[in-house]
């Protein structure tokens, strides 16, 4: 008696626990209760969300009654069977489903194991291939750059839904395909039904943060209306990557008597960008006008030139020009005072050499004893207004990185 009351009770945590893992299978159905629209515009069935619970949740073997044959249950497998077979494998897994909600509710265990494998292994035929637009010439798929959502030029999540065989592969149409992000967060139309094809292609409304990678994952995820089964180890990724965090700087400082050949303007840019947690390196030595022109205004081959065998994803330019020192002369008499002034332009910019931030400092004077020393002030001032611009504009400019 004593080991027939303890293999009883053994069975009876057996039976909870097989229970408990195989309906977590069934979760509740995706998109709470929106619209979404597929690549050509068709609306998707609206889903109500609903709880899929366990049968058996008090530790007690079901009655016998609940274990007599369900004619029901039979005709929904049998009916999944025959759906699959004659290759409408979205109407088999919705059988399915059904069959596996009913067998849940009378907590027949052999039914939901029985169910749980053919879904599973129904999973191992299913794949999911990029669209062709997001195909590199070789075959790999290519990465997208996060600042074209912002331009409203990206390439949108696309797939096609497979089932695959030996030798050959189906398109599986009236599945939905549901969108998440994995890495960064924002909106976007989350759940999508695939059409004749098998395609399914989301939108990405917003990005939250621009400055940081994103990552959409699409995985299939099938429903009968009131119970879905995801196949989440059936996935797609697409990446879209954010600039790197490293801004190169460069400072152009001309005086009437030619360029300076130590531009220290660089300290007061560098310093700036690093207190908005910003990567730098400068580029040292005299620059080219005519190339460094090219490059505040834009121009990729110029930055290229500039960046060398770097990759940087921004370029800080400084350009300050100190005109030429005159002698102050008050009522026709000349003093050993010299005045002067100058203008600044900072532009940031990005490696593509779409514009992130500019400004423009003008008339900011120097005064010296000598032409030379009028210049030398001129310039000084010059560099610490451009690091007061920074750090008044600190905030605009972060956030100018991450939009």
């Amino acid at each position: 008696m004593k080991t027939s009351k303890h293999l009883y009770i053994k069975a009876s945590f057996l039976l909870i626990a097989i229970i408990f893992v195989i309906s977590a299978c069934v979760s509740v159905p995706p998109n709470n209760g929106t619209k979404t629209t597929t690549g050509k515009g068709q609306q998707t069935e609206t889903l109500q969300e609903l709880s899929a619970e366990p049968a058996i949740s008090s530790g007690k073997t079901p009655d016998a009654k609940k274990l007599e044959p369900d004619t029901e249950l039979e005709n929904l497998i049998a009916k999944a069977k025959q759906s699959i077979e004659s290759n409408h494998l979205s109407e088999g897994i919705k059988l399915y489903i059904s069959a596996y909600a009913r067998a849940n509710s009378s907590g027949n265990t052999d039914k939901i194991a029985e169910i749980t494998a053919v879904l599973n292994e129904i999973g191992t035929r299913l794949s999911l291939e990029p669209h062709e637009s997001w195909l590199n010439p070789d075959g790999s798929q290519k990465n997208a750059d996060i600042r074209s959502l912002v331009k409203g030029s990206a390439l949108m999540p696309a797939v096609y839904l497979y089932e695959n065989y030996a030798y050959a592969k189906s398109p599986v149409p009236d599945a939905f395909i549901r969108f998440e992000f994995v890495h960064n967060t924002g909106k976007l139309t989350n759940s999508v039904s695939t059409d004749n094809k098998g395609l399914a292609n989301t939108n990405i409304n917003s990005v939250d943060n621009k400055s940081m990678d994103a990552i959409i994952r699409a995985y299939p995820i099938f429903t009968d209306g009131k119970y879905s089964y995801p196949y989440k180890t059936v996935f797609r990724d697409f990446s879209f990557v954010a600039p790197p965090n490293l801004v190169l700087v460069a400072a152009l400082e001309n005086s009437s008597d030619g360029p300076i050949g130590n531009p220290l303007s660089l300290n007061s840019v560098i310093n700036g960008l690093k207190s908005i947690g910003a990567d730098t390196v400068p580029v040292s030595g005299t620059l080219d006008l005519r190339n460094f022109n090219a490059a505040i205004n834009g121009d990729t081959k110029a930055l290229n030139s500039l960046a060398g065998k770097l990759e940087p994803g921004y370029f800080a330019l400084v350009h300050i020009e100190v005109a030429k020192a005159l002698r102050f002369v008050y009522q026709g008499k000349e003093y050993n005072i010299y005045n002067t002034s100058s203008k600044a332009s900072l532009r940031i910019v990005y490696s593509d050499g779409s514009l992130v931030f500019a400004e423009t400092l003008d008339g900011i004077k120097g005064q010296g004893g000598t032409e030379q020393a009028a210049i030398d002030d001129c310039l000084a001032n010059t560099r610490q207004e451009l690091a007061n611009l920074l750090a008044s504009k600190s905030a605009l400019i972060k956030k100018a990185f991450e939009n």
